[in-house]
């Protein structure tokens, strides 16, 4: 008996991917243009497509799982090696993009994320999108719900939720990609549907204003005051000045607390620290901001 793999699939498995590959990734492709090939490369099933105007658009097919009973759909991006395996957010974001890099190597220009039923006859979801996308995609995914797309160490990106976490990562993709299911023909043609795979967003002339009620922490103005005439005007953790301002004599210093109050983090003299801007986003979006805080809190340590 052959020794079972991690990866190990059953012959009704296969079956289903096959048919998924085979008869509805054309069939949903066809609504972009005529199919010009179908084929792998390096186990990377790559559909030709040819709008009837544009470039050609090379399509790399990927599969969800079945929907089961959770009603959840998700297509595995990548199946890392013991060593390669996604443990952090942005471990995921490297492997994902990674395997991206490989197939635009390959030649591909856009990926579609296919969903079928338990037998995988029926479509249930099939979103296009420039591959070049697909790490917005998965960065926002991360910051969603980590855990979910980690999906142990084998990121995945859900396209059918049946749950709540499920939805909301669903959604994501659904802002980004040509929904080919629900596309409306009456209002967007589809050569208008693949021009905006690539095309910018319009955005509006005149934004709709919206209304939000939101709750945020109490911040003693005197603990911000007192922290940026002590910076004097320079950056705490770096030491650079701020840029200069409209006055012509004070220099732009932000406030920043280095525990966050939603963190149980005191507003105090000695948990917030005068930032320029650069290192106040930092602090807050960037890949090292947990080493950031501790070296934060270890300089106003020093000064206290």
């Amino acid at each position: 008996m052959p020794e079972k793999t991690p990866y190990s699939r059953t012959p009704e498995s296969n079956a289903r991917e096959e048919s998924m590959r085979n008869e509805l990734a054309p069939l949903v492709l066809k609504s972009l243009g005529r199919i010009v090939s179908d084929h792998k490369i390096g186990g990377m099933q790559m559909i030709t497509v040819q709008p009837s105007s544009g470039a050609l658009l090379v399509i790399w097919v990927k599969c969800a799982w079945k929907p089961g009973i959770s009603g959840n759909c998700a297509v595995q991006m990548a199946f890392p090696s013991k060593e390669n395996r996604a443990h952090t957010g942005d471990d995921v974001v490297r492997v994902v993009m990674d395997k991206a890099k490989r197939a635009i190597s390959r030649g591909a220009t856009h990926i579609l994320l296919l969903a079928a039923d338990d037998a995988g006859h029926m479509p249930l979801a099939a979103y296009v999108l420039p591959i070049d996308q697909i790490g917005a995609i998965v960065q926002q995914a991360v910051a969603t719900d980590e855990s979910l797309i980690k999906n142990g160490a084998s990121p995945s990106i859900y396209i059918v939720g049946g749950g709540e976490r499920q939805v909301a990562l669903v959604e994501i993709v659904r802002r980004i990609s040509i929904d080919l299911l629900r596309l409306p023909a009456e209002s967007l043609s589809l050569i208008d549907a693949i021009d905006d795979l690539n095309a910018p967003p319009p955005g509006a002339v005149v934004p709709e204003k919206m209304y939000r009620t939101t709750a945020s922490y109490s911040r003693d103005q005197k603990i911000r005051s007192f922290v940026i005439n002590r910076a004097k005007g320079c950056c705490e953790y770096c030491g650079k000045e701020g840029f200069l301002m409209s006055d012509g004599k004070s220099h732009y210093i932000e406030a920043h607390h280095i525990i966050a109050l939603a963190d149980e983090g005191e507003d105090t003299v000695e948990n917030v620290i005068a930032l320029c801007p650069k290192h106040h986003r930092e602090a807050h979006f960037g890949a090292n901001r947990a080493a950031l805080e501790n070296e934060m809190t270890r300089l106003l340590r020093r000064r206290h």
